[in-house]
């Protein structure tokens, strides 16, 4: 399970880093432009496809759909926040944040969407250190519910986090929606 994690996080961050080819105007055709962005999803989808063939081996009989469900939904939660945070790292590049600075297509903004592009696989790449937490197959699985060890600690962490997350994403997409003249960006 860990090695199809690992494998489609490098196949994602191959597809990724094709993007520069986009960027610095060196290969840009539209078909390869599609290509590279179906693939890296296919790959988040195989990703997701290991989380769930984990969540059956952990769901206790009978618990298998809210199982399922509660992961899919804390996995959705995430969706929000990223789109939060990615506004947020726009901030920084004053260059991306309206169409006509795009349209410029100079030197600045390549690069500034080059870090950016850079900034968002580093951060990408940072959710492979969890990696090691992961059982290594289903026996390693079957064996950690077989002992029925419960951690508060995790346990709480997670639903903290969660939470927190949550709240976060959504106040800021409420100021964004309602502080629209102020913090939203189309003006």
């Amino acid at each position: 399970m860990a090695k199809l994690i690992l494998f489609g996080s490098i196949v994602v961050t191959f597809f990724n880093v094709l993007y520069f080819l986009i960027v610095f105007d060196i290969f840009q055709h539209a078909w390869f432009y599609i290509f590279t962005d179906v693939s890296a999803q296919f790959m988040y989808t195989l990703n997701f496809l290991a989380s769930v063939f984990c969540m059956v081996e952990v769901a206790e009989p009978g618990y298998e759909a809210i199982t399922y469900s509660l992961i899919t939904t804390v996995s959705n939660t995430v969706s929000p926040l990223s789109m939060v945070i990615s506004y947020q790292f726009l901030a920084f590049f004053p260059a991306l944040n309206t169409q006509d600075g795009i349209a410029t297509d100079t030197d600045e903004v390549r690069w500034d969407f080059a870090m950016l592009h850079m900034l968002t696989i580093v951060i990408n790449l940072t959710s492979l250190l969890a990696l090691p937490l992961l059982p290594r197959q289903k026996k390693e699985t079957r064996e950690l519910v077989a002992r029925g060890e419960h951690s508060v600690f995790w346990g709480k962490f997670a639903l903290y986090s969660a939470m927190i997350f949550l709240a976060y994403s959504t106040m800021v997409t409420f100021a964004t929606v309602v502080l629209h003249d102020v913090y939203g960006c189309f003006k």
